[in-house]
């Protein structure tokens, strides 16, 4: 019997749905698309040392890695993560309120997200989040019944402390060095990108991937970085402070007012001295993860506030625009991956844009993908229930195909 079977156990409808959630999530996939786009197409990733130095770096260049840095890096995974715990604990409450099997389900739900990551990992993006998602998810379900204050405590010093932490191990051990010496030295396979078949492109992304995450152990310190982060999550949703958001806004215009210029603040300065922006940043290399780390968090969390009391406000529609996308979320995000492929390698067919186009140019193409994806995602939607990969999802933890076609399209 598939767990459907019992329709306690079914996928929640659109109608049930948390608003909020799913546009946070469609922003924070822009965040995500920029931010890679911008990170994976230039040296040392997928670009060479000689092609970084030939390429003539504009003003606009300049101010466009200057904004990247500043509002998206860090901050949009951190968001991501941290809806990952938000949905984690209302699907569990809401499955266990129907006295549905939430283990059981939840566990089906995160194998079959591991077995995504995997592949999305070794044969496309080296990069991926699913696969650590799946496995912090598991650890996040072995935490559900802990008290509010080891879920609070363990979700802060994760948040804070995991990033560090590892880095400190890695530079220590001379994990980082090695990693970096057989990765971005390689200048020959680098310049082979834009040559190489699609065959021999995934072979390469799974050498990266296999070497670097698993070889190398970056995926410790990755992953207990997004566990901090669900269990911030997890414990803002059983405090039900997204649910009834529309009765808390004076909270979260509290949050709003102190942790965006706390975190504006913090991640302006650590994006300066990072990229060395004026003079005397050069002296305070020392303090770029002391103010990066702790700031990261906070600017999140402004995000957020932001976006909730927009949401409750006129500017309603301002923030439904992301809605959709929010809701493929899954979908979206691998779409983006091969958009990104294409883009970046002639062997994709595409323009062979990494290595051979600035910040600013890169970030404008984003956008422009965005509004793609948006508009995609808002036509699916009228049709459909569920965006592609999410169906499979679903049909697969639930053990049958849910409905696809959206009822009121059928009638």
């Amino acid at each position: 019997m598939s767990i459907a079977g019992n329709a306690s156990a079914a996928p929640i409808t659109s109608a049930a749905r948390i608003g909020e959630l799913d546009v946070l999530r469609g922003f924070a996939l822009l965040g995500v698309l920029v931010v890679n786009i911008t990170s994976w197409l230039s040296y040392p990733f997928f670009a060479t040392e000689a092609q970084a130095e030939a390429l003539i770096v504009t003003t606009a260049d300049m101010n466009a890695d200057f904004l990247v840095r500043w509002l998206g890096a860090d901050k949009a995974n951190t968001l991501f993560a941290f809806l990952f715990g938000v949905g984690f604990w209302v699907q569990m409450e809401r499955l266990e309120g129907r006295n549905a099997n939430f283990q059981r389900i939840y566990l089906r739900r995160l194998f079959v997200l591991l077995a995504f990551g995997l592949v999305h990992l070794f044969f496309f993006w080296p990069f991926d989040i699913l696969h650590l998602y799946a496995l912090a998810g598991f650890m996040l379900l072995a935490m559900r019944r802990v008290s509010d204050r080891v879920l609070l405590l363990a979700g802060l010093v994760l948040a804070f402390a995991a990033r560090p932490l590892g880095s400190f191990v890695l530079d220590e051990t001379g994990v980082r060095a090695a990693v970096g010496k057989a990765m971005f030295n390689d200048t020959m396979i680098l310049e082979r990108y834009n040559e190489v078949s699609l065959l021999g492109l995934s072979g390469r992304l799974f050498e990266v991937s296999f070497f670097v995450w698993i070889g190398g152990g970056m995926i410790v310190g990755w992953l207990f970085y997004a566990l901090g982060r669900f269990l911030l999550g997890a414990y803002v949703a059983r405090k039900k402070w997204i649910q009834r958001s529309g009765e808390l806004l004076a909270g979260w215009r509290l949050c709003a007012l102190i942790c965006l210029p706390i975190g504006l603040t913090g991640q302006f300065l650590a994006a300066a001295i990072d990229l060395e922006t004026w003079a005397w940043t050069e002296q305070w290399q020392w303090a770029e993860n002391w103010i990066h780390y702790p700031t990261v968090p906070m600017i999140a969390a402004g995000y957020v506030s932001a976006l909730i009391l927009i949401f409750h406000s006129r500017a309603k529609p301002l923030a439904l625009v992301f809605a959709p996308v929010g809701r493929m979320a899954l979908t979206n995000y691998v779409m983006q991956t091969f958009i990104i492929g294409f883009l970046g390698y002639k062997a994709a067919g595409g323009p062979g844009l990494a290595g051979n186009a600035g910040p600013a140019l890169l970030v404008a193409i984003a956008f422009a993908v965005f509004a793609a994806q948006t508009l995609f995602s808002h036509l699916w939607l009228s049709r459909f229930a569920y965006g592609p990969l999410e169906w499979v999802w679903r049909a697969l933890t639930y053990g049958e195909a849910p409905q696809m076609r959206r009822r009121e399209v059928l009638a």
